[in-house]
């Protein structure tokens, strides 16, 4: 906060009369108190400023901070407080501050304080009289009800950059064009936190020759607090804001935060599974949705108190360098025990550290690396957390790879190329979170069924053919199971040769489902099971040839799955129409033609909204599908993407009893256009590989998309025209070649539009 734009960022609001408690809320950084008291009183409009230190009231029941506190303005004031009680030392300075203009500055505050209880006077409105308060928790401005607050951000890079090569010295940063790119590397690990520039840069003032930089970025990523100085310098202050957390759950998450790679963005969701998974998020609630409500709450707990920041989005998450720096430190024992969190994510390695370095090891974090092979059998007793995920290479792992982790209960092999379990992975007994997202596994082993403690198991986006029978049905602690675009052959009754369904229905606990299916019948028992109708959230309909059409939102497929969130319907060859249709009244054998719907009665209310949480829809490679507009509309659907879908010519077109009632209105007549809805809520259209597409509406009416925000047209070679309303539409991605071939009515609609255009990358 030493520079000179942060200070004129508080001055406004210690300069206007209006009553504020200006904070300065953010991260770790120089002190700037001196600069506002000397600013303040050179401007000579203030009869009394008092800096209160960090030590001050913090907690508010140290007797001795309080009363330090009160020596500090007694000093100033030249009002002594010997002998007096807290009441009566209120008193007096409540007495004697509302007779005067003051500023009282409060450094470091980590609770809320009650200014009446201390006698503070709260300015009022016209009054010069300001407070003052930093803080790295955003809560205690809320709690405070201050009416302004001021975020320090960390420096941007320039001003980083040279308070670093301040710091360095100019002569040996410009000693060497290899030590300034080293330099530059370095002061960029620091993330903008002015403690970590100056502390990292005075590290490096002595340190003559490249391969020393180089190894102090290495020291950096793998043990920050082996850097000159950090302990003290970086990580010491930082830890306050981790003890001062109210929880060991808000702790433990913390630190599961930096398992991943440094200043990546983090799905919220992976973090909450995870933490299921170790047991940090327990299960008081028996609604999965509450317990990763639970999860965004800790989540949002951490970002409050400055330890975490928002990543790509509001879904993801991230970590400054030097919090995750932090959090390592603690995490290692404070850095007595290097391999206590193994953590080399994102480092490039291309082989696993030897199992010898595995032993004392309680999480492991190996992701995002180039690691080809895993052929030891290490002896891990203490793990509990093992993050190999996206190592693309990785295609071998040994038999009794798994053998010795009898503590096991988190495994994330995802984005990996192994094509096989190894043997001996029924010895992970405590095992409750395996991830085999995007593998090559195309059989699952038997020995599966024996890990009978797993809580999540996903299996999503991978060849899966083969489930031995038995296997789903033994996990009987299965909560959360995703097989959206994997295995799909379910056998129902005498029908199909897979896993019986029946399985999925006997997992009595599971909260959570992405399924795929590849059979009418097997849609048909899904959208009738009390048990799995309600858990369902990703559904791909895939190669069900039997489908020839399909209602939303209310046709009775759909009518209980209330949870559902995404529907996927792909290379169904005989589909030809998806219809909108919003009315009351349906054909309950409209979508689902020679097949019986033997009810078990109504599982739901009759008055509840159908799919009420469905938001995406995706149709791919239907070569005869037409979307038909009959009435109503898809309420909460907020993305629609259309791929491959070669015979559709129109996005939406109207069903013959529409076509009559618009072709006979005096609308018609007059020249005008229907206008329909089907998606009010839309934001993200996405139309690729639609060989004969030519309009986004027939003729005779338009389509209106009130909140759409994107749309994204790739190899549409026959749409010459954009026809459509819409309000909030920002970007037009396609390429230039298409935009130019565009056909407009007229030159001021082009020009509306123009600004609007996003070159395809």
């Amino acid at each position: 906060m030493s520079s000179p734009s942060r200070i004129e960022r508080i001055s406004p609001g210690l300069e206007s009369p209006s009553p504020s408690t200006p904070p300065i809320a953010g991260a770790e950084s120089p002190d700037a108190r001196p600069t506002v008291v000397s600013k303040l009183l050179v401007a000579g409009e203030m009869e009394f400023v008092a800096s209160i230190v960090d030590a001050v009231f913090r907690p508010l029941k140290d007797y001795f901070a309080r009363t330090f506190g009160y020596k500090i303005i007694g000093d100033r004031l030249g009002v002594s407080w010997e002998n007096r009680t807290p009441r009566e030392r209120a008193g007096m300075l409540y007495r004697v501050l509302t007779k005067m203009n003051f500023v009282l500055l409060l450094d470091d505050l980590w609770e809320p304080l009650n200014f009446q209880m201390l006698g503070i006077p709260v300015p009022k409105h016209n009054s010069k009289s300001k407070i003052v308060l930093t803080t790295r928790i955003e809560d205690v401005c809320d709690r405070m009800d201050v009416r302004r607050k001021i975020r320090m951000e960390c420096l941007p890079w320039e001003p980083a950059w040279e308070l670093f090569r301040e710091k360095v010295g100019e002569h040996l940063m410009y000693s060497s064009m290899e030590i300034q790119e080293q330099a530059k590397t370095l002061a960029k690990k620091c993330g903008g936190l002015p403690l970590a520039l100056i502390t990292v840069g005075r590290a490096m003032a002595s340190k003559r020759t490249e391969k020393e930089w180089k190894h102090a970025i290495t020291v950096l990523k793998v043990a920050p607090w082996q850097l000159l100085g950090m302990e003290m310098g970086v990580l010491m202050p930082l830890k306050n804001s981790y003890d001062c957390l109210p929880s060991d759950k808000l702790r433990l998450c913390l630190l599961y935060c930096s398992l991943f790679p440094e200043e990546s963005s983090i799905s919220k969701d992976w973090v909450i599974g995870y933490c299921i998974g170790e047991g940090f998020i327990d299960d008081l609630y028996t609604d999965m949705d509450e317990i990763y409500n639970k999860g965004h709450d800790l989540l949002g707990v951490l970002k409050i108190a400055s330890l975490l920041q928002t990543g790509d989005d509001e879904d993801h998450i991230s970590m400054h360098p030097m919090v995750r720096a932090m959090a390592l430190w603690i995490a290692s024992d404070y850095g007595t025990k290097e391999t206590k969190w193994l953590v080399r994510a994102g480092v490039g390695l291309k082989e696993a550290p030897g199992a010898e370095k595995w032993c004392d090891a309680e999480r492991i974090s190996f992701m995002r690396n180039n690691i080809l092979e895993l052929y030891e059998r290490p002896n891990c007793p203490l793990l509990k957390t093992l993050m190999l995920q996206v190592n693309p290479a990785l295609d071998k792992i040994c038999d009794g790879f798994f053998q010795f982790m009898p503590s096991l209960r988190v495994l994330d092999l995802s984005h990996t190329s192994i094509n096989e379990l190894p043997s001996g992975i029924s010895a992970l007994v405590e095992l409750q979170y395996l991830d085999l997202y995007n593998t090559n596994i195309k059989s699952l082993p038997r020995e599966l069924g024996a890990l009978v403690t797993l809580r999540f198991l996903l299996l999503s986006h991978m060849p899966l053919e083969l489930i031995p029978s038995g296997v789903i049905s033994s996990l009987t602690m299965l909560q959360v199971l995703y097989m959206d675009l994997s295995y799909g052959d379910w056998k129902v009754d005498s029908s199909g040769n897979g896993v019986e369904f029946q399985e999925l229905e006997s997992l009595r606990r599971l909260k959570i489902l992405d399924i795929t299916i590849q059979s009418l019948e097997a849609l048909e028992r899904l959208s009738l099971s009390y048990r799995l109708v309600g858990s369902t959230r990703n559904l791909l309909i895939k190669a069900c040839a039997s489908i020839t059409k399909i209602e939303l939102p209310s046709s009775r497929l759909w009518k209980n799955m209330i949870g559902l969130k995404r529907v996927w319907i792909a290379s169904c060859i005989n589909l030809e129409e998806v219809i909108i249709d919003g009315s009351t009244k349906t054909d309950p054998m409209y979508t689902l033609p020679d097949i019986s719907l033997k009810s078990r009665g109504d599982l739901s209310n009759n008055n509840q909204p159908v799919l009420p949480n469905l938001q995406n829809i995706i149709l791919q490679t239907l070569h005869k599908v037409r979307i038909i507009y009959k009435s109503g509309c898809v309420q909460n659907i907020t993305s629609l993407y259309i791929w491959y879908c070669h015979g559709l010519e129109e996005l939406i077109t109207l069903c013959d009893e529409e076509q009559v009632t618009v072709g006979n209105s005096s609308e018609q007549a007059a020249g005008t256009f229907r206008d329909i809805t089907p998606f009010p809520n839309l934001k993200e259209l996405y139309l690729h590989g639609l060989a004969n597409f030519r309009a986004l509406c027939s003729s005779t009416c338009l389509l209106r998309f009130p909140l759409l925000e994107s749309l994204k047209i790739v190899e549409c070679p026959k749409l010459k025209k954009l026809k459509l309303s819409v309000g909030n539409l920002n970007a037009v991605q396609c390429t230039r070649e298409w935009w130019d071939a565009l056909e407009w009515d007229d030159a001021e609609v082009k020009a509306s539009y123009e600004t609007l255009f996003r070159p395809l990358h």
